[in-house]
């Protein structure tokens, strides 16, 4: 099909950069890991769910765009989809095209970190391998834009993407390319109110086009979406679902304005009660068992990555636990003084939704890592370095762990310490106590210190790795002061 102006430009960039995608990584590695992928969320039936009475929002993480250039280069793709999420987004976009819109997969796979909802992979899509990619790094949609492919490439690749768990958004913007669609079997079908060759915007196309939906298919208006009523416009057509980017992002207040999309009071922000501080439990090298651990209240789990510790898992081990934990859990690598490449690897393998770095490491490795969209937890010490004292250091920490720092490996060596030290810290953001603790002394520590979170490891052990549940269900009541009985 022959495509013009704008789409005929992008179109041109983007075949170098699959041509490389395929000589660097290859076809057959990346369709293995789609295939292997978990199913997490699922696209359509997030959009299903919406109704005249409550829209659904597909909020797009978009940096910058061809037509209005830099929009919020510097946003990050974490805290944007964790946002979007605690608003009651229905699904999140994620625009990775990274010559006009400045995105990355990076920025997919942090969207994918911090949000259960289904995301959507917004590129040019025009290669068997790009969809293989998608799957891979977690989306759970892609975008297949109808004047990019010629009908037959446009059915096999809907077939393609429904074989890996992906129900793509089919993406028009007239009558013959509705028809198109159509004949293709897409179902989900996205009514760009923007012309890809001119870039130009009429919030009219999703309306008059509307009418040609049936029931068989679920429209979603794109592009101009600007206030309250412009969905209500969408609504009175006939459309529940909409896709928006630029006003979202620029938004002051995203979760505010959200709620005004949908014609909803805005929520207070969350926050966590210091009195019920959330519960890790780290080491755990059983499936089962991480499993038990949440379902008796533990709010994140720790894999220790750290070869000299009896703790220590690998690669496989931790995804066979991440693998059976709820989206909600907040699973978190701990490494020592690992380099990025080392920690990120297994971010990605291994699906973690935050790290934990227990020792030497530098304000800088902490910033990169924060800027891939990984909440950071760094460990300070009573008794060594690095102390209470550099926190300012390293601003962009999610987190804090503190402990004692003796013993002869990181972490607390079951070696209880004056945890009202902690308050030596000038910053105390999301301070996590760990050290010493166990079912018969937290709830004293949390009375002392009210911290954000509580760690243990080895007080609640049976051996090296292998939980006492019972110790566990004990640590849980005690810190979260509830009844044992």
């Amino acid at each position: 099909m022959a495509v013009k102006g704008f789409l005929k430009e992008i179109r041109a960039i983007k075949q170098k950069e699959v041509a490389q995608l395929a000589a660097r990584t290859g076809i057959s590695h990346l369709r293995q890991q789609a295939e292997e992928r978990e199913h997490r969320a699922n696209f359509r039936q997030a959009l299903e769910a919406s109704s005249p009475s409550r829209a659904g929002i597909i909020a797009e993480i978009k940096k910058a765009s061809p037509s209005k250039g830099p929009i919020r280069p510097d946003l990050d793709p974490f805290e944007m989809a964790r946002a979007y999420t605690e608003a009651g987004a229905a699904a999140i976009s994620v625009l990775t095209e990274s010559n006009y819109f400045l995105g990355t997969m990076e920025d997919l796979g942090a969207a994918r970190r911090a949000s259960d909802r289904p995301i959507l992979r917004k590129d040019f899509i025009f290669s068997e391998i790009q969809i293989y990619e998608s799957r891979a790094a977690g989306a759970d949609s892609l975008l297949l834009i109808t004047t990019l492919l010629d009908p037959g490439e446009l059915r096999d690749y809907i077939c393609l993407a429904r074989e890996l768990c992906m129900e793509p958004l089919v993406e028009i913007n007239s009558e013959w390319e509705f028809e198109t669609a159509l004949r293709a079997d897409a179902a989900i079908i996205g009514i760009n109110n923007r012309n890809l060759a001119t870039l130009e915007t009429d919030l009219n196309v999703a309306q008059r086009l509307a009418p040609f939906f049936t029931g068989q298919q679920i429209p979603v208006a794109a592009s101009g979406i600007s206030e309250r009523k412009d969905i209500q416009a969408g609504i009175d057509a006939g459309i529940v679902n909409f896709l928006v980017g630029e006003s979202i992002v620029r938004a002051p207040d995203t979760r505010a304005f959200i709620h005004d999309l949908l014609g909803e009071p805005a929520e207070a922000p969350r926050t966590n009660d210091n009195s019920a501080p959330l519960v890790k439990i780290c080491g755990l090298t059983d499936p089962h068992e991480a499993r038990e651990c949440v379902e008796l209240g533990a709010d994140a789990i720790g894999l220790v990555f750290y070869e000299k510790s009896p703790r220590n898992i690998s690669i496989d081990q931790a995804r066979r636990i991440t693998g059976r934990l709820p989206e909600s859990t907040l699973s978190v690598g701990v490494f020592v003084n690992a380099d990025h490449d080392y920690i990120m690897e297994r971010i990605t393998a291994c699906d973690l939704k935050a790290v934990q770095l227990h020792g030497r490491e530098s304000p800088e490795l902490v910033t990169r890592l924060t800027r891939s969209g990984v909440r950071v937890i760094k460990a300070l010490f009573a008794e060594r370095q690095p102390g209470f004292d550099t926190a300012g250091a390293y601003a962009d920490a999610w987190g804090f762990l503190v402990e004692h720092g003796g013993g002869s490996l990181p972490g607390g060596n079951a070696l209880p310490w004056e945890w009202d030290r902690a308050g030596e810290m000038e910053e105390a953001r999301r301070l996590i106590l760990a050290g010493g603790l166990d079912p018969d002394n937290v709830q004293q520590a949390v009375a002392k210190t009210k911290p954000f979170m509580v760690d243990v490891s080895s007080g609640v052990e049976r051996s090296f790795g292998k939980k006492d549940l019972a110790r566990v269900a004990q640590f849980i009541h005690g810190a979260k002061g509830r009844s044992n009985a």
